[in-house]
């Protein structure tokens, strides 16, 4: 369908930071002290709430509700363009831009049920788990920012958004100049824990705390990762994940009660072999 011209409406900005800082309005939810994934801390406390952006994004929408959203984002996007644009092959190739754009979130939901993906391949692993009603989303903003949105149950409850370092940014060209940015955007510095691939958590990060959400910051050498999680799904994530990953490397157990029966009987104690002689 040809995207409509509004004649009154001005194109409004798309905000280029993913999250917005809005002032304390809501009673504090009761932090159970659960920690985050992927390190041990639950973070410098934020006073204030912080809020997603685009306006309207929020943990608990389905992925047709985000989507819907950015189809929105889009039109007022794409409305400057159409207003430059001559009538007939430029409106129609805008007219295909946008359509494919807006197809970008739906059609790149990925169920994590029994069957591995690609995505373990990926630094992402580790942010997600099969076979627990679990589903993920990515788009790519405007600011270059690949997004990433979590799903459990088609309920949104995780956004990890990567952003590239290089000059010129709202982030910088180096982790130290991110971590600036978002220390005046939290209005506190994150604390900072070490990567320990024993417990997998790879990269060095920096933890926030706010009254309903879990920050992480993760160094990953020219990007830096930030991710923004429901507080309340965190500390329940023992509950929700009750299907744990089935070790592959592990002998299957009819083969080692086999092999069991096989071996043979253990030999006398010491002791009685000294009472025969």
């Amino acid at each position: 369908m040809r995207f409509t011209l509004w004649a009154t409406v001005a194109a409004s900005t798309l905000a280029l930071s993913a999250v917005v800082a809005v002032p304390e309005a809501h009673a504090d939810k009761p932090s159970k002290g659960k920690q985050p994934s992927g390190g041990g801390s639950t973070g410098a406390s934020v006073s204030k709430k912080i809020g997603l952006a685009p306006a309207g994004l929020k943990f608990g929408l389905g992925i047709e509700g985000i989507a819907r959203l950015y189809d929105k984002v889009l039109d007022e996007e794409y409305l400057p363009l159409y207003k430059k644009a001559s009538p007939g092959p430029q409106t129609d190739a805008l007219d295909a831009e946008l359509k494919q754009r807006k197809g970008e979130v739906r059609r790149s939901k990925l169920e994590f049920g029994n069957t591995p993906t690609g995505v373990d391949q990926t630094t992402l692993k580790g942010e997600y788990s099969y076979a627990n009603g679990e589903s993920m989303a990515r788009l790519t903003l405007r600011s270059g920012t690949e997004r990433y949105l979590f799903f459990f149950g088609d309920k949104l409850w995780k956004v990890y958004d990567e952003h590239k370092l290089k000059k010129g940014t709202p982030m910088g060209e180096s982790i130290e100049s991110a971590l600036k940015a978002l220390q005046g955007r939290f209005g506190v510095a994150g604390k900072k824990v070490p990567a320990n691939p024993d417990k997998g958590q790879h990269f060095d990060e920096w933890h926030w705390s706010t009254p309903d959400m879990l920050i992480r910051a993760l160094d990953k050498d020219n990007i830096v990762a930030v991710v923004y999680i429901d507080k309340e799904i965190q500390e329940d994530l023992p509950k929700l994940r009750r299907n744990k990953p089935k070790n592959e490397t592990a002998m299957d157990p009819d083969v080692a009660a086999a092999l069991k029966k096989n071996e043979p009987p253990p030999g006398p104690k010491k002791e009685d072999e000294k009472k025969k002689k």
